[in-house]
């Protein structure tokens, strides 16, 4: 048996509250760009699938707000196709990725109208896309000419709303701490298994936890983690962030992984730290 190591982490970063919600993670970019034009995809790829707690299923580019300043002249367009509902997570996954995003990808190839697309959405009965833009009237017209409608139904309604600080895009779209480390795990599961891993044996999983400066709270984190039957492996202040790095065993499939990234973040929670990311080895037949 051979053992290949990769360290494959998830770097996250605080990102603002709403008064609803907070947003745990945001990717950081050099540059952003004015309050006069908004980026449309191919700056990054970075869209995440997830269903919420209330059922929806969601297909969302989590990196537009790094890349997108808030300003007084935005506004959220919503467009909902009725019947066009799903309640499979698998199908609305293929749905999604494979029928919606590419049709409203194909809008924001034109940049004239100042938008951006951002998410779009499935419930049993509903398909709803989201997008950002300075200008409704041209955004309204690109999209009934488009062949977004034809590609996905001709049922459609259009609403607008000032959002200029993008609460809709923070409190009913982007997924909470706990959604969002089942994307990243998913991410890092592929990762691994397109080098030959083989999730359903057990890994020695590290995971980093950050507490700003707080040595005493990362000790207390470490002393229960023990109890928990986790390995500590480090405890240390490294550019005057204190963090603990602690293991265990563990499979690596979604389910398996899920459980233990949640138990973590819980017990990091309790102490007032951060789960940043986690790491494994490899493991081949």
């Amino acid at each position: 048996m051979k053992r290949f190591f990769t360290s494959i982490a998830i770097l996250a970063t605080m990102l603002c509250a709403s008064a609803q919600n907070q947003l745990f993670f945001k990717h950081m970019f050099e540059n952003k760009t004015s309050d006069e034009s908004i980026v449309g995809h191919g700056y990054r790829d970075d869209w995440g699938f997830y269903k919420s707690d209330d059922g929806r299923f969601i297909l969302i580019d989590m990196a537009i707000l790094s890349a997108v300043e808030p300003s007084a002249g935005i506004i959220c367009c919503n467009m909902t196709f009725n019947g066009e509902g799903c309640k499979s997570e698998e199908e609305a996954k293929t749905i999604l990725e494979s029928k919606v995003r590419p049709a409203i990808e194909s809008l924001a190839n034109d940049k004239k109208n100042k938008s951006a697309y951002v998410a779009a959405s499935m419930d049993s009965s509903k398909l709803e896309i989201y997008a950002y833009t300075y200008n409704t009237e041209e955004l309204k017209k690109e999209i009934e000419k488009s062949k977004l409608v034809g590609r996905i139904g001709k049922n459609m309604n259009i609403s607008f709303k000032n959002d200029q600080n993008w609460e809709i895009y923070q409190s009913k779209l982007f997924p909470d701490q706990w959604n969002y480390q089942k994307i990243q795990n998913q991410r890092i599961i592929e990762d691994l298994q397109a080098k030959g891993d083989v999730n359903t044996k057990l890994h020695i999983v590290s995971h980093m936890i950050s507490f700003s400066s707080d040595m005493e709270s990362a000790e207390k984190f470490a002393a229960k983690a023990k109890t928990w039957k986790y390995y500590v492996d480090e405890v240390a202040e490294e550019d005057g962030i204190v963090k603990a790095v602690i293991s265990k065993k563990s499979k690596t499939d979604i389910e398996s992984i899920t459980i233990v990234t949640n138990e973590v973040m819980n017990l990091a929670k309790e102490f007032g730290g951060e789960y940043v990311e986690w790491s494994t080895r490899v493991m081949r037949d």
